[in-house]
């Protein structure tokens, strides 16, 4: 089999040079060549079908109805890049059908860099369609794990009940161990399976108490600042695993020092987020956290649905991490 180029293409139909434009697309896709031209059917056709095409962004104000629907079929299914409409005046008015196809994104006018990153960040994560690897293959993963590490901890809790201290002190942070890679399996499991989400009020203050009553069962020392009387629209099922997996992440991974869990209101954001203090120096250099948990971290944020509240020491090491709404 050939060698595929690793550099890619993206093509942006624009009227008129947006040197602006340009500039923050190099800057969000610096692997990716970046090329700004007015449309034209006899070279869409061609360009459509080259394999290093990773994406498309289009100035839906300045093609006409029929260009914008030959841009849709021209988009193969399979391998399809990204495609991000920048929408003005016009609105989506005889091309709705296009929001139908898969990693396909609307971005008002006038873009902003912001905005274009958060469109960006959100097309380029959804690569895979529903039902593909990974997520038809996560769920089948975590199903095949849970049998057998269900065993292991059946055994671990026979060996629990032996009355040998020898036995006792190997077996407790097993169990412990194993607790923890359950967890792991259900927040994996919830970030991949395709559910009816259930969004409503939620009290932050009685959360927080729930929280903070699992992490003394777990003789974890955190110190609470909730605000009383915030609420917030989510799903509690993905904000208590959010939650849930933040802790593992700062506990294992952060700076140490002493844990804090704080629910309140900063700078026009609610905030619930899981914190350490910044140590003077760091003695001993904790190891860099997996990079899939921090991207569980933000996968199952996205489902909450909320922001994602983050800050590192020294560039890796995370500080802070938690959830926030606007």
């Amino acid at each position: 089999m050939a060698q595929r180029n690793t550099s890619s293409t993206i093509l942006v139909f624009t009227p008129e040079s947006d040197s602006g434009l340009e500039a923050v697309l190099r800057g969000l896709c610096p692997d990716s060549q970046v090329r700004l031209q007015p449309f034209r059917l006899e070279e869409w056709l061609e360009q459509c079908r080259q394999p290093d095409l990773s994406g498309v962004l289009v100035d839906t104000d300045a093609l006409s109805l029929a260009d914008l629907r030959t841009i849709g079929a021209g988009l193969s299914t399979e391998n399809r890049p990204w495609t991000l409409l920048l929408v003005g005046d016009r609105g989506l008015a005889g091309f709705e059908n296009l929001m139908d196809l898969p990693r396909t994104g609307v971005l008002p006018k006038p873009w902003t860099p912001t905005g274009l990153t958060q469109c960006l960040s959100s097309l380029q994560q959804t690569n895979a369609a529903k039902g593909n690897f990974p997520d038809a293959f996560l769920g089948g993963m975590v199903e095949g794990l849970r049998d057998p590490l269900t065993s292991i901890s059946g055994y671990l809790q026979l060996l629990e009940c032996q009355d040998d201290e020898r036995i006792l002190s190997l077996v407790t942070p097993a169990l412990e161990a194993a607790t923890q890679i359950a967890a792991q399996l259900e927040y994996l499991h919830l970030a991949s399976a395709e559910l009816q989400p259930h969004i409503g009020p939620i009290n932050l203050q009685n959360l927080v108490e729930e929280l903070a009553e699992a992490c003394l069962e777990q003789d974890i020392l955190v110190e609470v600042e909730a605000l009383p009387g915030i609420t917030v629209n989510a799903d509690t099922r993905y904000l208590r695993a959010a939650m849930r997996t933040g802790l593992l992440l700062l506990q294992r991974f952060g700076p140490g020092g002493p844990l804090r869990l704080i629910a309140d209101r900063h700078q026009g954001a609610t905030r619930l987020i899981w914190q350490m203090d910044k140590p003077a120096e760091l003695s001993n250099r904790p190891l860099p956290p997996p990079p899939y948990l921090e991207d569980l971290f933000r996968r199952l944020a996205r489902r909450v649905p909320a922001s994602v509240v983050s800050e590192h020491v020294e560039g890796t090491i995370p500080q802070a991490i938690g959830l926030s709404w606007e």
